[in-house]
C-alpha cells in the first residue's frame, strides 16, 4: 500500500504534470511565442501583397518613365516649330507621332489652352473621352495619370507636359530666359499589367481578412496580458523621451515585464536628477558666457584711451543708421570734430598732456549726447559723432555747447594750454547725400572749412 506522503509528492502524477504543464502556458515566453506565429501568419500574407504590389509599380514606374520621356522628346520638337509659327510642320510632326510606337494620341496647345495640332493612333479611339474629360480637373503638369476607356483602350497613361524655350541671355552671368510656349499631351498603352496585379492582391487581401479573422480572440486575450501592459511602459516611455521627465511607468508585475517597469522609473528619478544638476549648470554657464561675450565685445569697439567707440564700431553702425533713416525718411547728421594747433601743444607740453586733452575731449562729448547719439575717435585728435533723428540746425546747436564746454574745461584744468576745438555738420536733408560715405565726406569738408575761417567754430555743409 502507498503512503499518501508519497503519493502527494510523486513527479510522475498526472496533477503534478498539470501544474507543470499549467506553469509552463502562463510564462510570457510563451505568450509572446503564440503571439509571434499569429503575427507571423499576418506579416507574411501582407508582405506577399506588398511585393506584389511592389512589383506593378515597378511595371508602372516603367510605362511612366517611357511615356515621360517621350512626351519631353516631342516637346522639344514642338518647341521651335511653335516658336517659329511653323503650324504645317508642327500638325505633321503630331500625325507621325501619334501614328508610331508608342504614343495613342498627340494634342498640341498653346499656354491658353487653344489646340494647335492634335493626332491620334489609328487604331485607337480616345480623344473623344480626352474633350469629355476636360470639364474635370486639370491633372497636374508633367505627370502621368491612368486612364482607363472601355475595350478599345482599356489602360492607358496620360500625360501633360510644358513647351519650353530657353533663349540664352546676353550677360553670361545671368541666368538663361526660359519661355512657355504651350504643353503637348500624349499618352500610351500601359497593357493589361494592373488588372492582373489587381486581382491577385484582391486574392491576397482576402486571404489576410480572413487570418485576421480567425486571429482576433486568441489576439484579444493575448493583447490583454501582454500587449496591455507593454503599451504603457511604452508610453511612459515615449513620454519621458518627449520631456517629460515626471512621468513613471504604471505597470505593477512580478514577471519580466515588472520588472522592466520597475528598472526604467528607476532609471528616470536618476535621469530627472542628473538632469536638473546640468539644466542649473548649463544656467549658470550660459549666463557667464553672455556676460563674458558682452565684455569682449564691447573691449573690442572701444578705443582703449578715450574709451569712444573706434573707427570700425562707427563704420558699422553709420551703415546700419543712414538706411533707417533712409527707410523712414528721417534726417540724420554726422558731427566731424578736430582739435586746433593739438599736434603743437603736443610736441610742446609732452605726450601726457597730449593724452589728458584726447581724454578732456571724449568726457566732453559725452556730456552733451544723448544715449541713441554715437561719439568715436575717427583717428589722432579727430573725432566724430553720429546723431540720429537730428537735422543741421539742431546738430550746429549741439556743437556750440560743445565748443563752449570744452573751452571752459580747459581753462580751469590747463590754462596754459591755447587749444581750440573745430566742428564741421552735414545732415542727410540738407546735403542729399546719397550714401554715409558722402555723408562723412560732407562733414568733413565742412570742418576743413571752419578751420580756414579762424577756427574754434562750427560750419555746416
Amino acid at each position: 500500500m502507498v503512503a499518501p506522503s508519497a503519493y502527494q509528492t510523486s513527479p510522475t502524477h498526472p496533477s503534478t504534470m498539470l501544474g507543470v504543464a499549467s506553469e509552463a502556458v502562463s510564462t510570457l515566453q510563451f505568450k509572446a511565442t503564440t503571439l509571434v506565429v499569429v503575427l507571423t501568419l499576418a506579416v507574411t500574407a501582407a508582405v506577399s501583397g506588398y511585393l506584389l504590389q511592389a512589383s506593378g509599380q515597378l511595371a508602372q514606374a516603367h510605362y511612366e518613365a517611357e511615356l515621360m520621356h517621350s512626351a519631353s522628346s516631342l516637346a522639344n520638337a514642338s518647341a521651335l516649330m511653335i516658336s517659329r509659327n511653323d503650324f504645317d510642320s508642327l500638325e505633321l510632326l503630331a500625325v507621325e507621332r501619334a501614328n508610331g510606337n508608342p504614343l495613342l494620341y498627340v494634342i498640341i496647345s498653346d499656354p491658353t489652352g487653344k489646340q494647335l495640332a492634335v493626332a491620334e493612333h489609328r487604331s485607337a479611339d480616345v480623344l473623344q473621352k480626352l474633350q469629355r474629360d476636360d470639364t474635370e480637373q486639370v491633372p497636374v503638369t508633367g505627370i502621368p495619370v491612368a486612364l482607363a476607356n472601355g475595350s478599345v483602350a482599356p489602360l492607358f497613361l496620360d500625360i501633360s507636359y510644358p513647351i519650353t524655350l530657353r533663349e540664352p541671355a546676353g550677360d553670361s552671368e545671368k541666368p538663361r530666359h526660359t519661355e512657355l510656349l504651350g504643353y503637348v499631351r500624349t499618352g500610351i498603352i500601359a497593357g493589361g499589367w494592373q488588372q492582373t496585379m489587381a486581382s491577385k492582391l484582391d486574392l491576397l487581401i482576402g486571404v489576410g481578412v480572413l487570418a485576421i479573422v480567425a486571429a482576433i480572440p486568441l489576439g484579444f486575450l493575448v493583447i490583454r496580458r501582454i500587449v496591455a501592459p507593454l503599451d504603457d511602459l511604452g508610453a511612459a516611455m515615449v513620454q519621458f523621451a518627449h520631456g517629460k521627465l515626471h512621468v513613471r511607468s504604471p505597470v505593477i508585475r512580478s514577471d519580466e515585464i515588472g520588472r522592466l517597469a520597475a528598472a526604467f522609473n528607476q532609471m528616470a528619478d536618476q535621469h530627472q536628477q542628473t538632469h536638473e544638476r546640468m539644466r542649473r549648470l548649463n544656467a549658470e554657464l550660459e549666463e557667464r558666457v553672455a556676460h563674458r561675450t558682452q565684455q569682449l565685445r564691447e573691449l573690442a569697439s572701444r578705443e582703449p584711451l578715450t574709451g569712444l567707440y573706434n573707427r570700425r564700431f562707427f563704420n558699422d553702425t553709420l551703415e546700419r543708421r543712414f538706411a533707417e533713416a533712409v527707410r523712414y525718411n528721417d534726417d540724420l547728421s554726422c558731427v566731424m570734430i578736430d582739435l586746433d594747433d593739438f599736434k603743437s601743444a603736443n610736441d610742446t607740453l609732452g605726450h601726457q598732456v597730449g593724452d589728458e586733452l584726447l581724454m578732456l575731449t571724449a568726457r566732453t562729448l559725452l556730456a552733451q549726447l544723448r544715449s541713441a547719439d554715437v561719439a568715436a575717435r575717427f583717428g589722432g585728435d579727430e573725432f566724430v559723432i553720429l546723431l540720429p533723428q537730428t537735422d543741421a540746425e539742431q546738430a550746429r546747436i549741439l556743437g556750440e555747447r560743445i565748443i563752449e564746454r570744452f573751452t571752459r574745461e580747459l581753462d580751469e584744468r590747463y590754462p596754459e594750454v591755447r587749444v581750440s576745438m573745430s566742428l564741421g555738420i552735414a545732415s542727410i536733408k540738407a546735403t542729399r547725400a546719397e550714401t554715409a560715405e558722402l555723408l562723412v565726406r560732407a562733414a568733413d569738408r565742412a570742418l576743413y572749412d571752419a578751420k580756414g575761417a579762424g577756427k574754434n567754430q562750427v560750419c555746416t555743409a
